[in-house]
């Protein structure tokens, strides 16, 4: 009998095709669960009807956990800060084996470890290694795969579609690995499948859609989809970061997090450093040209 899941933040844009993805390979999980507030049953009514099961609780609440083995965090940016504590009501719940909200850049990689944009999630990390040595039957999978392609080549990295202007913080020929949202949803699940080397607590899977590929060939690919020319300009990196400085003054989380994150894109911290781990995976991930194509192609 395959392990049961839960599934925390499964209402937001990346939780809709997560659970897609697991009702595609429904026959290998014992349970597939979603965890909700009363406020937002309704949006599961339709994964309901397909077998999935829907949990009525807190993510902070030991009870919601009860009866899982994995448990997989889609914290965005607002709730990043709170998964210590779903750690331990998941562990106080029975849980076992953790995934938490990485499915991006690899932030143990040169000073990103302390960038502000990061640091919910070294908080997080921490955490979990701090766990794993106090029950060393408690596992953790990272899933690493640089930004999803559709989050990459969007207005947050300063595309404007009407004007076929591009003006992102950052620095030219800076590299980064880009994966499509689905393919992240069939890592994830994949990954549950394959079992743990050994007496292994933690694991990493490096299994991004395109390995390296620069901004400037992000914007050409547009361009070609599209049918026209973008005008591409960097902006001073340093600028986002005095926003972002200025807010943390003011005490306005939200924009600190926001400008961090203008200011981090660009320089590094979305490549995957190798050795890679897609081959141990039967699929071969959507190219970021054919991403961009399917998204803003004219046919």
């Amino acid at each position: 009998m395959g392990p049961s899941v839960l599934i925390i933040g499964a209402s937001g844009a990346v939780g809709r095709p997560l659970v897609d993805e697991f009702l595609k390979q429904k026959s290998q999980f014992q349970r597939i669960a979603v965890l909700a507030d009363p406020a937002k049953v309704l949006r599961f009514a339709d994964a309901q009807k397909k077998g999935v099961e829907v949990v009525i609780g807190s993510f902070l609440d030991a009870s919601s956990y009860k009866g899982f083995d994995v448990v997989v965090s889609l914290a965005g940016n607002a709730a990043m800060k709170l998964q210590p504590g779903m750690v331990e009501a998941a562990i106080a719940g029975g849980v076992r084996h953790f995934y938490p909200s990485e499915f991006g850049g690899d932030i143990s990689v040169g000073n990103f470890w302390q960038n502000r944009y990061f640091r919910d999630k070294v908080v997080t990390r921490d955490h979990l290694a701090a766990k794993a040595k106090e029950y060393p039957d408690f596992r953790y999978t990272l899933v690493l795969t640089g930004p999803f392609t559709e989050y990459a080549v969007s207005s947050f990295n300063g595309i404007d579609f009407e004007k076929h202007t591009v003006q992102p913080y950052g620095k030219p020929n800076a590299e980064l690995s880009v994966t499509a949202m689905a393919d992240v949803m069939r890592y994830i699940v994949g990954s549950i499948l394959i079992p743990f080397d050994g007496g292994k607590q933690i694991r990493e899977f490096r299994v991004p859609g395109q390995a390296r590929v620069t901004w400037e060939e992000l914007v050409k690919l547009l361009g070609e989809a599209q049918g026209v020319e973008y005008k591409l300009a960097y902006l001073d990196p340093r600028e986002a970061a005095a926003k972002q400085e200025q807010a943390r003054k003011e005490g306005n989380e939200e924009e600190e997090v926001f400008w961090a994150g203008k200011a981090v894109m660009l320089n590094g911290s979305g490549l995957i450093p190798e050795p890679l781990d897609n081959l141990k995976f039967s699929f071969t991930p959507e190219s970021a040209k054919e991403t961009i194509q399917r998204l803003f192609g004219n046919a």
